[in-house]
């Protein structure tokens, strides 16, 4: 008998509970976008979904009996609608899907991101995505994942800019973003790498956030190994002063740095932990810099992957501090310029 995902929708006890976990957060949001002054931007960041579409898998391992990603999600969305004033823009880190890797995730499996976006966020909401190494991985992009991406995604995402990847510019409330396509274990090509080039020519002063799915910055669990090594890119986010911060996610572990003048946030996965429980997170955007970063942890059973084991977390948030990464143990001065 094929294993099927448990899609166990949260029942009103819980989705209660999530909202009534929102109130401190909601608070500390309030208060630093009123220091962030006139101007201040509040993003949603959900990261590492790995959604599964509504029917059968051959093999799924722990997420049949101890992962349920629509249920996560569900839960995270009803909290970010529970804040008192809501995000002025939404942004999805990657792995939007679980099962493409190596290869290219089955588009159905965006069906169901499109299910529960058009059914929990409202629809004037603005986001932004970026893909992640499980929504495709090795491969270019097919034109049929574009074709999937623009029929399933949030109707306000820019189509690419170009066939293999899917980058592109945005612009929101006087901010610039810039998604990047990280995939797997490749480097970002130099298709990526010239149009970012032409990027910043065209433009050297506007604030600018980059998401990219793959950190270059470490966490502190084995997914470090997986980390973004394409210097080449990073080298020329380093030496843009308009770059502000870099959104990622991949390690299912939150984290953030101050690296060269530049915010690195990582945040966790909504599906799953890596060492640390689910969640989702908080920028508050100030003029021109990063303000405030917030991780809501996810309220209800979570699972950790290391630990193979689940446990009940009562929804708590925490603000996370842009720590010296140069200063940090973390730190790797062989691969990373001073």
């Amino acid at each position: 008998m094929p294993e099927t995902p448990l899609h166990r929708p949260p029942t009103d006890a819980e989705l209660e509970r999530a909202r009534r976990t929102v109130a401190p957060l909601s608070a500390a949001v309030a208060e630093a976008r009123r220091a962030a002054g006139p101007g201040a931007l509040t993003l949603a960041c959900f990261n590492d979904l790995h959604l599964h579409a509504q029917r059968e898998y051959p093999v799924l391992g722990a997420y049949t009996t101890k992962i349920d990603a629509t249920t996560n999600t569900m839960l995270a969305f009803t909290e970010m609608n529970a804040l008192e004033q809501r995000p002025d823009l939404v942004v999805f880190t990657g792995d939007i899907a679980d099962s493409g890797c190596p290869g290219e995730a089955p588009h159905d499996e965006y069906v169901e991101f499109q299910r529960l976006t058009d059914a929990m966020l409202p629809a004037d909401l603005l986001s932004l995505p970026a893909l992640g190494n499980h929504d495709h991985a090795d491969v270019p992009m097919t034109p049929e994942l574009h074709a999937a991406l623009a029929r399933h995604g949030r109707r306000d995402w820019p189509p690419s800019a170009g066939p293999l990847d899917f980058y592109f510019e945005a612009r929101r409330a006087g901010w610039r973003f810039i998604t990047l396509d990280s995939r797997q274990i490749q480097l970002l090509g130099t298709h990526q790498l010239q149009w970012l080039e032409q990027c910043f020519a065209a433009d050297a002063t506007t604030p600018t956030v980059v998401l990219v799915h793959r950190p270059w910055v470490t966490v502190g669990n084995w997914v470090d190994d997986f980390r973004q090594q394409h210097w080449n890119t990073f080298e020329l986010l380093d030496r843009t002063p308009c770059v502000k911060a870099v959104l990622s996610g991949h390690t299912h572990k939150a984290a953030a740095w101050k690296y060269r003048q530049k915010t690195h946030v990582v945040f966790p996965s909504v599906a799953y932990g890596i060492g640390e429980p689910c969640g989702w997170g908080v920028v508050v955007l100030g003029a021109d810099a990063v303000h405030s970063v917030f991780i809501k942890e996810l309220t209800g059973t979570t699972f950790d992957h290391p630990s193979d084991a689940s446990s009940a977390r009562p929804g708590s948030f925490r603000r996370l501090p842009a720590e010296n990464y140069i200063r940090s143990p973390l730190f790797n001065p062989c691969l990373m310029p001073q």
